[in-house]
């Protein structure tokens, strides 16, 4: 008795031979770099890798600029092919086709979270008393001098 489900009726299921099939992403409007940069992120996830660091995609995309790397990563991320969670010194990237996550670095101890550039710190902390505001004692006489400066004797 034959199945009366064809694989042509139901393309996106995938076979018994191909037990990982990752959706097509159309990446036709995408530049050379953001298209380099998603397969190398998106091959990290595949297999279970730490994220490229900024210097690997960097050498793949062939720049010279330092600052190429987390922008080719945040462009990616503008057009919603990726999620980052960004910590102080990795990040952990998640393919949005398929919903795999890169691993965590071996060097990666704590679940600091990424502090942005200025901000003093990422959460409120009740370390630093002088930031929160005291109550001030009025001072006594209505002088807020405190010396005796003549006339009085």
């Amino acid at each position: 008795m034959t199945d009366s489900r064809s694989d042509a009726a139901c393309p996106e299921t995938p076979s018994a031979a191909s037990p990982r099939v990752s959706p097509r992403v159309n990446l036709a409007g995408l530049t050379w770099t953001e298209r380099t940069t998603y397969r190398a992120l998106e091959e990290a996830a595949r297999n279970g890798e730490p994220c490229p660091s900024n210097i690997d995609i960097e050498m793949l995309c062939g720049y010279n600029s330092c600052s190429m790397g987390p922008v080719m990563v945040k462009r990616l991320e503008r057009k919603g092919l990726i999620r980052v969670e960004r910590f102080q010194r990795y990040r952990i990237v998640e393919i949005v086709a398929t919903g795999e996550r890169t691993a965590r670095s071996e060097a990666m101890k704590a679940d600091w979270p990424h502090v942005p550039k200025g901000a003093r710190t990422s959460r409120p902390t009740d370390r630093k008393p002088y930031r929160q505001p005291r109550e001030r004692a009025q001072p006594q006489g209505g002088s807020k001098g405190g010396g005796s400066q003549g006339g009085e004797a």
